[in-house]
């Protein structure tokens, strides 16, 4: 702050230079026209005239000057000043900082001071009580010596019979470690067994899969090749004298589609035509397709040995393009009614060659023996 005062001083100072350097000059202004006027009325006796000439521009260049050097310390004396402001400001700045950080410090001082207090009166406590343990322990020293003289008898049989019930439970103890690790040594060896079965069960799931895996799969190329020459021998088989039991089955009133009187009336006269055919189809051409639908559901029916011998008879409605539209069992065995339906369900039901073999088996009864 007493470096503001002084710069302030020195502006002041400058500034009363300044007025009183305006003051003489306007007062030799004034003088020097004075001056020039009573020579000027002198006459003209002819003598010289002597005057003072002043150029007003040099004059107002020299009060320019002037004022931007006053202009220049005033601007000197505000930069001083705004930097005198700075540094208090820094100065507080750091005076703060520094309180603060003794204000740390003294409060880190007291808290040191009360940790080592505490340390000291915790320090206190434990000697206290290590010398209360101390006079205990003595204590009990000098009344075990007293009463040594008098119970050596009877430390001497109660030696003797610790010295027993030790070796008891020493025995005790050897027999239950032996007895545990005799369990432990079992069921460790039970663990391994059931864990070898176990592995032995997976292995022999797993081979059983494989081998009934194998069977499925040569069962279904089998069921493939019988469907095949079934439908080979069918074709050679067909002649114009007749058709075979499937189709008597298809025009007769049993196995006729459940759609009404009248469609069973003429799926029986079309059946029983002299040219052999039904609704158009020949008996080649029917015969050929059941073979197929039957080696369909073949193809996705398994143990089929323990079926031997039973029937079941399935109404299967087709799509013209051999879409299964639904399967339903009309009588037979239970359990292979159940299985036959799952596997006509899975089957892929090869496409009527024509029209007419779709109008026999588009609503139709099949007898399935496997």
């Amino acid at each position: 702050m007493s470096k503001v005062t002084e710069e302030n001083a020195k502006l002041k100072r400058a500034i009363a230079v300044s007025v009183a350097l305006h003051i003489v000059l306007i007062a030799l202004l004034v003088w020097s026209s004075f001056d020039e006027h009573i020579d000027a009325s002198a006459g003209g006796g002819g003598g010289s005239i002597d005057a003072v000439m002043v150029d007003p521009g040099a004059v107002v260049d020299q009060y320019n000057r002037q004022q931007d050097q006053q202009a220049s310390a005033r601007r000197a004396a505000e930069q001083r000043e705004k930097q005198a402001q700075q540094q208090a400001a820094e100065m507080r700045e750091k005076q703060a900082a520094e309180q603060a950080r003794l204000k740390q410090l003294e409060k880190e001082r007291l808290e040191a001071q009360e940790k080592a207090r505490q340390q000291k009166a915790e320090q206190q406590k434990q000697a206290e009580e290590a010398a209360l343990r101390l006079q205990e322990l003595q204590k009990q020293a000098a009344e075990a010596a007293a009463a040594k003289a008098q119970a050596e008898a009877q430390a001497k049989q109660a030696a003797a019979q610790a010295k027993k019930e030790a070796e008891k439970e020493a025995a005790k103890a050897a027999a239950e470690a032996q007895k545990k690790a005799q369990q432990e040594a079992a069921k460790k060896a039970r663990q391994e067994a059931e864990q070898k079965a176990a592995e032995a069960a997976k292995k022999a799931a797993a081979e059983k899969a494989a081998a009934e895996k194998k069977a499925a799969a040569a069962k279904k190329a089998e069921a493939a090749k019988k469907a095949e020459a079934a439908k080979k021998a069918a074709a050679e088989k067909a002649s114009a004298s007749g058709v075979d039991d499937l189709i008597g089955d298809l025009s007769s009133g049993k196995n006729a589609p459940k759609t009404g009187g009248g469609a069973k009336g003429n799926n029986a006269a079309a059946a029983g035509t002299g040219n052999n055919k039904n609704n158009g189809a020949s008996g080649a051409e029917i015969n050929s397709y059941a073979a197929q639908i039957k080696a369909a559901i073949e193809s996705r029916f398994y143990d089929a040995s323990s079926y031997a011998g039973k029937v079941c008879t399935l109404r299967i409605k087709l799509a013209p393009d051999g879409l299964l539209l639904s399967v339903q069992s009309e009588g037979g065995d239970p359990a292979l009614c159940q299985a036959a339906l799952a596997a006509a369900r899975q089957a892929r039901m090869p496409k009527p060659p024509s029209q007419a073999v779709y109008e026999v088996f588009k609503n139709a009864p099949l007898d399935f023996k496997p």
